[in-house]
Order: C-alpha cells, then structure tokens, then sequence
C-alpha cells in the first residue's frame, strides 16, 4: 500500500473541510464542534501562509483520503492526522506519518495528543515508534526525529 503525500492548497479546502466535520473525526478530535465553510477557508488560507505549519494531503492513487498537519516550533512539532473513514485501519495513517517525517527540515520532538478511547491512532503512533506519556485527560506521544 503507497500513501502519496502532497503539500495542501487552496484546491484542497473542500476536501479538509469535509474531512473536519466527519462525526468520526470530530469525535476523536480535541474540538469535536463543527465548523462553518467561511471559518474553515479563512483559517486554511491563513495556516498556508504560515512558515510554521505543514499541511499534506494523503492520496491513495489519484483519491484524496487524509491529511497529516505539523504545528512547527523551535523544538517541538505538533503532528496531528485524519483518514476518511473507508481508508482507516488499513495501514494509510501509519505510512503517511513515516513518510510525512521528511517535510521536517531539522531534528524535532514530534508531539501527538490522542484521546486515550482512540486506540486505532495510539497503535498507529505506536507502529511509528513514538513514546507514551500518560495524562488524566489524554495520551501525549513522543518521538524524537533526528536529522
């Protein structure tokens, strides 16, 4: 199975947004509240001009089917993923994330946060050798990337 990663543009903005408001994403996500159309495409064209965001939309051949988002620090990079629902559990998100490990230019500590009811996410860090730390609320999943 091959995940072709893609940087995001504003031809994509449907598709994210779609991918946003799926109950299933919503459920897992820390923001489980739909948004608005007007919300979405004003926030995706402001995180497309920031140099410290990356957004890669997932394809399976010529079908887009999920997105891996990096939220860049100095240090850190905040990961955070979505696969439509026909395309979970199937190995896209674990490849994805390992491919998506070389849009980071330098050495990092990816950080992911996962509800701890998100099992399939957990095992697809997991699978991509991040850590867990445990909190009351959620999991925070380690990885230090090296370049």
């Amino acid at each position: 199975m091959q995940a072709k990663l893609i940087k995001a543009s504003t031809k994509d903005s449907d598709f994210l947004f779609f991918l946003r408001n799926e109950k299933s994403v919503r459920k897992n996500s820390f923001t489980t509240a739909s948004i608005n159309k007007k919300n979405h495409k004003k926030w995706l064209e402001e995180e497309l001009n920031n140099k410290n965001t990356i957004i890669l939309v997932i394809y399976n051949n010529s079908e887009r089917i999920g997105m891996v988002r990096y939220n860049l620090g100095d240090i850190f990079a905040h990961v955070s993923i979505a696969i439509k629902k026909k395309f979970r559990n199937l190995g896209y998100g674990a490849t994805a994330l390992k491919a998506s490990e070389t849009y980071l230019n330098k050495s990092r500590i990816v950080v992911a946060k996962v509800k701890k009811t998100n099992k399939n996410s957990i095992n697809m860090f997991l699978k991509n050798k991040f850590k867990i730390f445990l909190n009351k609320k959620h999991f925070t999943l380690i990885k230090i990337l090296k370049k």
